[in-house]
């Protein structure tokens, strides 16, 4: 098998994560298609980074497809939680990412890759801002760091939050997680873990670069 990544892409990064700790055999390699041409969207239809080909001939597009595919497929390390309360907990860890967080950053990943585009800075920070304070009640109420265990939820959630402080920090001369410390403590445990810090390293290593080409 093989994964079909994006150093720079936090929905690759999460399956890259998950891919070391479960030590799976998978190839890790760049895209051989441009994105976005026609012959790229000829072969995946979805059009999106990353895929999961198999030894098959087929593939699974969308991370989160991907992640459950191998945890089902590769049962042995789990990072799905069997206990029920703990596996609600990831889910709703990778919903909140998805749903609420990476729409909130989209306008800034828009104005980084297109220069004519505008957005309302302010507003979009406290619509940020907004989400992150309700994440930080959550995780109150819910988690408590001492018993946890890195879940898929982490997984997701580290490299898109990553992006947190790189976007917003361009319009922003503070951090919008002031305050927040159940998140930031939050964030402190998971880069703990040798493979997401790994992955947060690539990331960051890719925008150094993608910043470079720019200038």
């Amino acid at each position: 098998m093989q994964l079909i990544n994006l150093d720079h892409s936090p929905y690759a990064t999460r399956v890259r994560i998950l891919i070391r700790k479960k030590q799976l055999p998978i190839d890790i390699v760049a895209p051989t298609l441009t994105l976005k041409t026609p012959e790229f969207l000829a072969a995946y239809p979805l059009g999106k980074i990353p895929l999961l080909t198999l030894d098959n001939g087929q593939y699974l597009p969308e991370s989160i497809a991907i992640m459950e595919y191998l945890e089902d497929a590769f049962p042995a390390h789990p990072y799905r939680p069997s206990e029920p309360l703990a596996a609600g907990q990831s889910r709703v860890m990778a919903s909140f990412t998805d749903t609420h967080l990476a729409p909130a950053l989209l306008p800034y990943f828009k104005a980084m890759m297109l220069p004519e585009f505008t957005f309302d800075q302010q507003a979009q920070h406290d619509v940020v801002r907004t989400a992150l304070e309700k994440f930080n009640q959550w995780l109150i109420a819910n988690i408590t760091l001492e018993n946890h265990q890195v879940t898929l939820g982490d997984m997701v959630l580290a490299p898109t939050f990553w992006w947190v402080d790189v976007t917003l920090g361009l319009y922003s001369n503070h951090s919008i997680t002031d305050g927040l410390d159940a998140l930031n403590q939050w964030w402190d445990w998971v880069r703990s873990d040798a493979d997401v810090q790994r992955g947060i390293n690539e990331m960051a290593s890719a925008f150094t670069a993608f910043q470079s080409q720019r200038s």
